[in-house]
């Protein structure tokens, strides 16, 4: 379980205060690039916030300049086919840990997001953006496709046909064309950032967390299918029903006060 303050590993900077984490990308020198390391230690911290029921925002954040430079080009091409593999596959545990989290989550960019940072922080609940941060997606200008998740994620905020344009067309999108388009919920000046991203987040944590959690299970699952959205909302809300947050949400409606959320 975190406790408030700081913890530091090798390329990932934690710090709890409250109900909310805040995890830091921190390689400056190579712009917070995704190296195998990173993704190991992001892949940890993010296992235990979501399993800590006293964490209930993960914020996401790149130290320095860049919010994250993408993979690690360096090491690449991967030396065969099975480690290639196994790298696809620990990138979709590290997206899935943010995009299936029972926490909300949010992204704050205050310098770019390349390729495959750019999937972590659409991943995320909300992005906030600096007016000088920005989105390039170079994958057709590597010889790669996109990867973690991002046809998916991009498509959700954007529209399935704007995001196969961006990829096609290896755009970069600054910080007013990502709110225009759907791609950033917030756009700041920096020094404006930080309440703004607290505020959120204590909004976010002020909710029953067990609720926030159900919305989130039944938002994975094929929203064009009306059969598969019924399943899921009688699984969620059965459970519910018989929560100790229910009770006390009841409680508090009923006596006009604020309530008092467990996650039990």
């Amino acid at each position: 379980m975190f406790l408030d303050g700081r913890f530091r590993l090798a390329f990932i900077n934690t710090h709890r205060r409250g109900h909310r984490l805040e995890v830091t990308l921190t390689d400056p020198p190579r712009r917070n690039a995704l190296s195998t390391q990173m993704r190991v230690e992001l892949i940890a911290e993010l296992e235990r916030a979501n399993a800590d029921p006293g964490v209930r925002v993960i914020i996401l954040k790149g130290a320095g300049r860049f919010f994250c430079s993408g993979g690690d080009l360096g090491a690449m091409p991967p030396k065969d086919r099975g480690e290639a593999a196994s790298r696809l596959r620990q990138i979709q545990i590290l997206i899935g840990l943010l995009s299936d989290s029972p926490k909300g989550t949010i992204a704050v960019l205050t310098g770019p997001a390349v390729g495959l940072g750019s999937s972590l922080a659409t991943a995320c609940d909300y992005i906030f953006m600096t007016t000088d941060a920005m989105f390039s997606f170079p994958f057709t200008r590597l010889g790669l496709m996109p990867d973690g998740g991002i046809l998916h994620t991009l498509g959700l905020r954007v529209g399935y046909a704007k995001a196969k344009q961006i990829m096609l067309e290896a755009r970069t999108i600054d910080a007013g064309e990502a709110l225009k388009i759907g791609l950033a919920d917030v756009v700041l000046p920096a020094e404006e950032m930080d309440v703004a991203v607290v505020d959120k987040a204590d909004l976010i944590a002020s909710g029953a967390p067990l609720a926030i959690a159900a919305i989130k299970a039944v938002y994975r699952v094929n929203l064009l299918d009306k059969e598969q959205i019924f399943a899921a909302e009688q699984r969620e809300q059965e459970a519910l029903y018989f929560s100790s947050d229910f009770a006390e949400g009841k409680a508090a409606f009923e006596q006009r006060r604020a309530a008092m959320f467990t996650g039990t």
